[in-house]
Parts: structure tokens; sequence; C-alpha cells
């Protein structure tokens, strides 16, 4: 699934909407409504599933690489101290030479360095330049490292179990095209997950404003909360789990543990506030989640099932044709006798609550000005209240008098009825289109989102071409090395060869990085 795909999958569930509102009894119609929403839907779950794996595989490589590095420059620390006790010729001293460029070649390959060499083939390994922070001294240890995304960009953080030392990162080499990968699939993954959650509340609080095929109040259409389950890291047994969540359940922002001991298994919130047990081959059940544990675990394995909001987590919620809320919840007619211009406006507002029973209400205005409420079928009196402007509170409904109201003026009000024909509420699901938030509309927002993956794509290639031209100046300059003095031409050539091994990676981690979001982005 490409970000392309689910921003076409946008438009057409709008599309099948606009096609709706002109046959809105239409089973059919309702029907192909319903796939759309479901593919789009399901599109943006998807990418957001597909980003954040891509995420966690960088993140991963991040962890090896880093580790990978540390133990090069161990390695190499040790080298140099075998070469200081090593007389220089003979196949001892050859071979540890071979050593040692074969890890400054690992190095290299991880981040930018720049080499010295010293006595008996020692070298001394720095980040960056000649003066950047030492690496590998030619005597003692080597440091240890970590990388992180700082405030002011990629950090090499020296030492991080005791003094933790952060330095700028140099741009180029493994570590640095796998940070910058991360911080762009970061960005990608939160444009995505804001257009999900946009998507997902608009398109709920539009449907809740209607009134479905069997006269009731329209349902939330999406689910817009998951649960990603991970395995305990000293998980000992094979158990597989499987969980579902009940349609409409609540879930607990703390998420939930599962634990298996010696006396079955216990699922519990993870606040504490609640917990359900039950023996091995028993399912359980909690706030609507039901987790069928299989077979194989052992004693003392867990698993943490988080909550997921966002791209992830959006779902069309299953629901029949007949309870797409199309109409309008309330609708309201003129009395074809009333001589002045106004009309009535009504908007849902589950919080009124003015009127103390339901509609048919008949609205009219009185000659001091005032708005008479009564209720159309029994003719008793529910309010009497001035017409001011101020929207006038019902029961589930705000009522507002738009226009020049004359005296004797009455107006209908009306909840829609089961079969209504009514196509006021999907009519209305064009403005939800239209309307701007955080990158414009819905549309605008998600190919804003695709726009980013798509610069990122456009870095990477210029990343690569700057590495390109690099490594060519790099060569250049150890062409041009020349001279008698064989020790310090061999030194050069060593810290040449791996300031070009070092840059060269460059285009190793721009290719690696523009081939992964150029399959993401489409």
């Amino acid at each position: 699934m490409t970000s392309s795909e689910v921003t076409e999958r946008l438009a057409g569930a709008f599309d099948a909407g606009t096609d709706l509102a002109a046959a809105p009894t239409s089973v059919p119609a309702r029907q192909i409504f319903l796939d759309r929403l479901d593919e789009a839907a399901s599109g943006i779950s998807g990418l957001g599933k597909q980003l954040a794996g891509l995420e966690d595989d960088i993140n991963s490589a991040l962890d090896l690489t880093t580790a990978e590095l540390n133990d090069a420059t161990a390695a190499l620390a040790r080298v140099n101290d075998e070469l200081r006790r090593t007389r220089g010729g003979g196949a001892a001293g050859n071979g540890l030479l071979d050593e040692r460029d074969k890890l400054l070649a690992e190095i290299a390959d991880r981040v930018r360095i720049e080499v010295t060499e010293g006595v008996r083939g020692t070298v001394s390994v720095r980040v960056g330049g000649a003066a950047g922070p030492l690496l590998v001294p030619a005597v003692g240890n080597a440091t240890r490292v970590a990388v992180r995304q700082g405030a002011s960009g990629a950090e090499l953080v020296l030492d991080p179990g005791h003094r933790a030392e952060a330095v700028r990162l140099p741009a180029s080499g493994r570590l640095a095209g796998l940070l910058e990968a991360a911080g762009r699939v970061a960005t990608a993954r939160a444009d995505l997950d804001g257009v999900a959650s946009r998507f997902g509340a608009e398109l709920n609080a539009w449907h809740a404003a209607g009134s479905d095929a069997l006269g009731d109040p329209g349902q939330a259409l999406f689910r817009t909360e998951a649960l990603a389950i991970s395995d305990g890291l000293a998980n000992a047994g094979t158990a597989a789990i499987d969980f579902d969540i009940a349609d409409g359940a609540t879930l607990a922002a703390a998420g939930y543990a599962l634990v298996n001991d010696s006396a079955g298994w216990t699922l519990a919130r993870r606040d504490g506030s609640a917990s359900v047990t039950a023996a091995a081959g028993s399912a359980l059940s909690l706030d609507g989640v039901t987790i069928r544990p299989g077979s194989g675990a052992a004693a003392g394995d867990s698993w943490t099932l988080d909550l997921v909001t966002g791209a992830r987590a959006l779902a069309l919620r299953p629901l029949a044709p007949e309870r797409l809320a199309l109409a309008d919840r309330f609708v309201s007619d003129a009395d074809p006798r009333n001589s002045g211009g106004a009309t009535l406006r009504l908007t849902v507002d589950p919080a009124a609550a003015g009127l103390a029973t339901p509609p048919p209400w008949t609205l009219r205005v009185t000659a001091s000005g005032d708005a008479e409420i009564s209720g159309t079928a029994t003719g008793s009196l529910l309010a009497t209240l001035p017409l001011d402007g101020t929207p006038i509170a019902g029961l589930g409904v705000s009522i507002s008098v738009i226009g020049s109201p004359r005296a004797g003026d009455a107006f209908r009000i009306l909840a829609s009825a089961a079969g209504s024909g009514d196509n006021g509420n999907i009519r209305g699901l064009a403005d939800v289109r239209a309307a701007t938030g955080p990158g414009g509309s819905l549309e605008a927002g998600l190919d804003t989102s695709t726009a980013r993956i798509a610069t990122a794509v456009a870095d990477t290639r210029r990343l690569t071409a700057t590495a390109q031209a690099v490594k060519a100046d790099t060569a250049s300059a150890a062409d041009a090395i020349s001279g008698v003095d064989l020790d310090r031409e061999a030194a050069e050539l060593t810290r040449l060869q791996a300031a070009y091994r070092a840059n060269a990676q460059v285009i190793a981690a721009a290719r690696a990085l523009f081939d992964t979001m150029l399959e993401v982005a489409g």
C-alpha cells in the first residue's frame, strides 16, 4: 500500500458519499459507500502499519550498527596494544596490520572518522575530523558510543554509561544514514496519524448528527483505538496469543498485561485497577478484550498489550446499510401561511436540555416578539423564550431562528422518522470534505504526508550525488600523494583510505534510504 493509493481511496469514499446523496434510500448505494469507507480506513491503517514496521526495522538496524561499531573500536584498541609489543615486519606484524585495516574499514563504514598513524603502525581514530572527539586512542581503551536524535540534530553520545557527552554526528556513514531515515519516517508517521485521527473524529461526529433508516441516531463509523501485543523479553515458552476487541469496547489508556504462572493466566489493566484470571486452556475477557492463549507457555511468560491510536488503529465498525445515518436528526417545516421571511436552523446538540419532552414541537412567534414552543400533539405550552438571536435549547437540538419572523408565523420541528428519504446529513458530508484543518482539507493533509516522503526521497538523491562528489575528491587526493618519506606516505594512505570508506558509505546509506522510501511513497 502506497500513500498515493491511500489518497485515491480517501477521495473514492467522499465521491461515493456524493453519489449516495442523490439516492439515499438505495441499498446498493449505501453498501458501496460502506465499502469505500472500509477501503479508505484499511488503506490508512495499512500504510500506518507499514511505516511503523519500517521505523522498527531502522531502529533495530541502528542498535545493531552501534553495537558493531563499539565491537570494532574495542578490537582496534586491542590491536594497537599488540602492535606496540610487536616488532615491525614478520608474519605477526603484517597480520596485525591487516587486522587493523580491516577494523578501520568496519569503523569507517559506520561513522566518518579521521585516522592518524603512530609508532609501529598503531592508529588513533577521531570522529569527523582532526578536531573531533577521540574514539580510539593509540594507547588505551576505546570510547563506547550511542546515537540519538538531539534537539539540534543527530548526536553521537560518548561513554553513554558514565559521562554521556553528546557531540554532533557527522553526516556520513551508516549510522548517520539510519538516523536520518528514522527521523524522516517518524515525521511521516506523525503526519499520517494526524490525518487518520482527524478523519475518524470528523466522520464520526458527522455521522452522529444524522438519523439512520430505523430512525435511530447515527453511531460511530470508525473505531479509533486498538491494541498492539508484545512478547516479554524473557519469555521461554512458545505460546501464541490470539485476541479480539468487542465492537464499541472502551479500552484502558494504560493498556493491559497478560501473565502465565503455575496457577493459570491473569489479564490485568496495567494501572492495576482491574484484573481477571482463568485456568489454562480458557479465555479471559476484560473491558471487551478477549484473550485466547495458545498452548506452550512457560511459567512466568508475559505479554503487554499497548493502546494504539492514529493510523494503525483506524477501522470501519461493522455497520449494516440501514444503519447509515443519512437523514438529518431533526427537520423543520414552515406553516404555508407564514408572512415573514424566517427559517429555522437545527443543530444537533447532545447537551441541550431546555425542553422536557422530545419533538414534535411547534414554535409560534407572538406579537411581543417571543417564541412560544408547545407540543405539537398535545398543544401544551413547554416554554416561552425571547427571539433575541440566542439559540434556543431544545432536547438534543439547538434551534436558531434565521431571518425576520412576523407575529403569528409558525414552524414545526420533528425528529426524523424511520424510513425517511431525507438526505440532509449525507449532503453535509461535502462540508466535512471541504473543511480545513492542519494541512488543509483531509485529502490535502494526506497529500502533505505523501509530499514529505517524496521530499525525503529527493533529499536522499541529493545526498547520494554529494557523496559521489566527495568520493571522487578523496580518490583524486589519494592519487596525488608523492614523496620519499615511506612512513608518512603510509600514514597518509591509511587516513585517506578510511576517509574514502567513510564518505563512500554515504552512498550506501543514501541508496538504502532512497529505495525504502520509494517503496512507501509509491
